[in-house]
């Protein structure tokens, strides 16, 4: 059987999602958030009474994931395509992001783009912590990540910056560096669970590049993050990016697999 899920389901999912915590940070994250959760939209496979496979679809930023045994998930994607969600990108953790972007491509839905990216794991035992002068963002520099995650997926600075934008910009969790007066590198804390914590948004204004900033913000919000009690930190980095890499690894930073970003029109 495959139906929605609601509210009364949300253990249900957690506890299928924390069977491999790492690998669905992203739901779980979302999923422990009231707010969130009333956003989106789930859907179940059932044995019985026994919950197989998710698929969760993120309405605040038109994500889709799905979680659970391989043979059902093609049926629990299959669930979100009858219900029209607007999927705009698949960021999962590979294999299981290959097995919904090919259930996606069978019933006529063609990525944009497919990027995949290393992913890295920093323990807390492992964390080699670097000397920063940064400081936790505030609503001021709103627009200034706006731009700066502009640099790091490629778009005009120029066009104007639009309410989604800025709705997209989590400052809780943000770390800034400034430069010049200016808002020069950023990494930010965002969705968690009990053990992880993944870190997203590593970027630095290329007039400002090679000053260490990156590596401040990222230091002091691993720092953050182990003294709240988190095991290790998670984030995805592009192969070709031998910078950051380099970056991560000074820290503490290990590969222990792949992550797939699937793209669609919007």
């Amino acid at each position: 059987m495959v139906r929605e899920l609601f509210e009364a389901d949300r253990q249900a999912i957690l506890s299928l999602a924390y069977q491999r915590e790492r690998e669905h940070l992203f739901l779980i994250g979302n999923a422990e958030s009231p707010a969130t959760f009333s956003e989106s939209r789930y859907f179940g496979a059932f044995e019985g009474n026994a919950l197989r496979a998710v698929s969760a679809w993120f309405g605040r930023f038109g994500s889709f994931v799905a979680v659970g045994e391989e043979a059902a998930i093609p049926s629990v994607v299959d669930a979100a395509l009858i219900a029209k969600v607007r999927i705009e990108s698949v960021p999962m953790v590979e294999p299981r992001a290959s097995l919904v972007v090919q259930q996606l491509r069978r019933r006529g839905f063609v990525p944009l783009k497919e990027h995949v990216s290393l992913f890295l794991e920093l323990k807390r035992q492992a964390f080699h912590p670097q000397e920063s002068v940064v400081r936790s963002a505030r609503e001021e520099d709103r627009d200034a990540l706006v731009l700066l995650q502009r640099i790091l997926h490629e778009r005009a600075s120029t066009v104007p910056i639009t309410e989604r934008e800025r709705n997209k910009i989590s400052l809780e969790g943000a770390i800034v560096a400034e430069e010049d007066g200016h808002i020069a590198a950023t990494a930010t804390a965002g969705v968690c669970s009990r053990h992880f914590v993944q870190a997203v948004g590593v970027i630095t204004d290329p007039r400002f590049r090679r000053r260490g900033l990156a590596a401040g913000c990222m230091s002091a919000l691993c720092q953050r993050c182990f003294a709240e009690g988190k095991e290790a930190v998670l984030l995805f980095t592009e192969k070709k990016n031998l910078a950051a890499q380099a970056l991560y690894a000074k820290l503490g930073f290990a590969v222990i697999g792949e992550f797939l970003l699937a793209e669609y029109p919007s």
